[in-house]
């Protein structure tokens, strides 16, 4: 990819020779001192010498190279390996090929991609540093008798995939130098690339039934009923049920108001696929660790569901909430959701400040009331040993899977 011409950039070292400069003349006149102001003048000349030698290495350069990124995958475990390599091309007969030219190191562009809105890419960019800066090998042009062809440079890339989330490569910075490194003037960007660190799944034990989203009347009386989505098509009759508030009334069973003065309809089964609503406990009191194996125990779950063609209603007590259906991408598909979940960390309070009046002393329990309400069934709660103890009421009373 080709950039723009762009004005020049002024190093991290050369920002502190723009500063030392005039300071060094400033104290020479103040304090009399002829070396002072010399050392000024020769800091001088070595910018403007810089200035012009960037300037015309960048000239040649510019708009002759081109850079590509590649990588084998974009999906991986944590803790796999994904390396790829960038790759910078140019013109054999080019003379590009031997001007001296700088990548930026492509292992400090990575980033974690948030949903908070962030600032301008252009506003986050660092400063050009050559210390920090690869040098690109000069490209080696094939001899005349072979015609004209391109050189191409490889540069390796490693992807992080140390810990869990979605991760975004910025476009890598080309760069040419002066020989003071004062100055930089920009020859090209990389193209940018996204990768998805999911967690690796851990081996749950869970009830067949569970998995199935058919858990039972005594499970489902703790939680806010809610009345079957209405369809126009019936399956097969199922028996009678209790009367919940949006039946229709034309399903209403009359006999057994007569006998026992209690309301009743006609169930009929649901044709569609079942729903299994699978929570996440990712507080911030379970700690990052706790969080991370409640994410992975939610993925060996999640995938056992699908296995059994269920759908996965994936939801989090932070707000997060996602359905996957079965399918031959199903498991990706939860991989990357559970992929995407931010974990909020526990905010470090000083020890003064713990005994403060007025300070929060408890987290305030999370809300669930948008997370119980559309469920028709009892959710499958995935938390750890300390994290069972602080759930809210409802969620204590549903089926709980411990994390190992």
């Amino acid at each position: 990819m080709a950039a723009s011409p762009r004005r020049v950039t002024v190093t991290t070292r050369g920002a502190v020779v723009l500063v030392l400069a005039p300071a060094s003349a400033l104290a020479g006149v103040l304090a009399g001192a002829e070396e002072l102001v010399l050392l000024a003048i020769l800091l001088g000349c070595l910018m403007a010498t810089g200035l012009l030698q960037s300037a015309s290495r960048a000239q040649v350069a510019r708009g002759r190279w081109r850079m590509a990124t590649r990588l084998p995958a974009s999906d991986i475990a944590v803790g796999g390996e994904l390396r790829g390599v960038i790759t910078l091309t140019t013109t054999s007969g080019d003379r590009a090929a031997s001007v001296p030219t700088w990548l930026e190191d492509p292992e400090a562009c990575w980033g974690r991609v948030a949903r908070a809105a962030a600032p301008s890419p252009a506003a986050q960019l660092p400063r050009p540093n050559p210390s920090l800066a690869l040098r690109v090998p000069p490209a080696t042009p094939p001899s005349p008798a072979d015609g004209a062809g391109t050189a191409t440079l490889d540069i390796p890339l490693t992807a992080p995939t140390e810990h869990r989330g979605v991760f975004a490569l910025r476009p890598v910075r080309h760069w040419c130098f002066d020989t003071f490194g004062f100055f930089a003037q920009l020859v090209g960007t990389s193209p940018t690339a996204t990768i998805t660190v999911y967690p690796v799944p851990a081996q749950v034990a869970v009830a067949e039934e569970a998995l199935l989203g058919n858990l039972g009347n005594e499970d489902a009386e703790h939680l806010a009923p809610s009345a079957p989505k209405r369809r126009n098509d019936l399956g097969d009759f199922a028996g009678l049920r209790p009367y919940v508030p949006g039946d229709r009334l034309r399903l209403l069973y009359w006999p057994a108001l007569a006998r026992t003065g209690d309301l009743m309809v006609r169930d009929f089964e649901d044709e569609g696929p079942r729903r299994v609503y699978l929570v996440a406990d990712v507080r911030a009191l379970l700690g990052e660790r706790g969080a991370e194996r409640v994410l992975a125990a939610a993925a060996g779950v999640g995938r056992q569901v699908l296995v059994h063609g269920s759908v996965v209603e994936l939801s989090t007590l932070t707000g997060d909430r996602t359905a996957i259906g079965p399918g031959p991408h199903g498991d990706l598909a939860l991989l990357r959701a559970l992929a995407a979940i931010e974990v909020t960390p526990v905010p470090v309070t000083l020890g003064w400040r713990r005994w403060w009046p007025g300070s929060a002393r408890t987290q305030a329990p999370a809300p669930t009331g948008h997370l119980l309400a559309p469920m028709a069934g009892t959710p499958l709660v995935v938390t750890t040993a300390d994290g069972a103890l602080s759930l809210p009421g409802a969620l204590r009373r549903a089926h709980l899977v411990m994390a190992p």
